[in-house]
């Protein structure tokens, strides 16, 4: 999901095998399920950390954080 790239949203399909489990349940309580479609809205100056939209709030992933989420495909831009 890092590689998204800001307006464009994508449905969540998975946790990437090699993540850790708090890793993942912090992101699973944040609302970051399979199935849930996501945005990403900005990235900050330096590339790290990224703001993305779901179920009808903003929050910010790191990087690192934000690739062991495995998404289903990119959709076209979404945002204005």
């Amino acid at each position: 999901m890092a590689d998204l790239a800001p307006g464009t949203g994508a449905q969540i399909v998975a946790f990437a095998p090699a993540i850790s489990a708090d890793v993942a349940n912090r992101l699973r309580h944040l609302g970051f399920r399979p199935g849930i479609q996501v945005t990403k809205l900005r990235t900050a100056p330096l590339g790290d950390p990224s703001v993305y939209r779901l179920l009808g709030y903003d929050t910010c992933l790191r990087k690192n954080e934000a690739a062991q989420i495995e998404i289903a495909d990119q959709h076209d831009r979404v945002l204005p």
